[in-house]
């Protein structure tokens, strides 16, 4: 557990510039989805690896009484400083754990919601039907299924440079169904997609793969930015949300 918190409490500056700095508006239409399937609001909602607390304004504001669990103690810093940053400050309980102390410490059925977003640490295994337990009525798992842009995957296809994004978690959609399922939940799916756009140059390129021989590189930029001093990326994102009935 050590190693893990921190690891991610000397993360906790940059995962909350890029939260704070994200163009997509996932929190305000995850807010809305879950208010029209009438999960929100509720009386107990806990976010289970909540981090930075991206969604902290939303179930916050939704619920009596609202818990924020994370093995980060930096990450619970920033949670804390998102919900001072609200027009009215909730009553918010800050609890540092791991995801399995979670599991085999929090009795049953004790909120009606448990929230899991992007918790890398939460899998298609028993600990998940354990974390499934602890709620009274519904559990939503949400993670980024789809993450393409159409200016540097080309060029890293073409090159052959390509590595695999480790926040795209495609294959855990379909697990956790089939996890869920046979367990005997009835589990609805919703997708959540966006376009995102931001301009580059030639010349940040051309530092950014730096280790491309150069003729090549040059060659291949001549094409893609064709006399224009930038080029615009657009990268489509894609999150999944799952959410079942207990």
């Amino acid at each position: 557990m050590n190693e893990v918190a921190e690891f991610w409490d000397d993360f906790a500056a940059e995962y909350y510039q890029i939260q704070k700095e994200s163009q997509v508006p996932i929190v305000t239409d995850i807010e809305k989805f879950l208010t029209e399937q009438r999960l929100l609001p509720t009386n107990s909602v806990v976010d289970l690896g909540g981090g930075s607390g991206r969604y902290l304004p939303a179930l916050a504001q939704n619920s009596q009484q609202y818990t924020i669990v994370d093995i980060s103690e930096q990450m619970l810093r920033y949670a804390q400083v998102e919900n001072q940053a609200l027009a009215k400050p909730r009553s918010v309980t800050y609890q540092q754990q791991s995801v399995a102390d979670f599991s085999q410490q929090t009795p049953d059925q004790s909120y009606d919601l448990v929230w899991m977003a992007l918790n890398p640490a939460v899998t298609a295994d028993e600990t998940l039907l354990t974390i499934t337990q602890k709620s009274r009525q519904w559990c939503g798992f949400l993670r980024l299924t789809q993450n393409i842009d159409d200016l540097f995957a080309s060029l890293e296809q073409y090159f052959e440079i390509a590595e695999e994004n480790p926040n795209i978690e495609s294959t855990i959609i379909p697990a956790v169904v089939k996890l869920l399922t046979s367990a005997g939940y009835q589990v609805r799916q919703q997708k959540f997609q966006y376009q995102t756009t931001e301009t580059f140059d030639r010349v940040f390129l051309e530092a950014y793969y730096a280790e491309v021989p150069k003729a090549l590189l040059s060659t291949y930029l001549d094409q893609v930015f064709a006399n224009q001093k930038t080029r615009t990326s657009t990268t489509t994102l894609e999150y999944t949300l799952l959410y079942w009935h207990v």
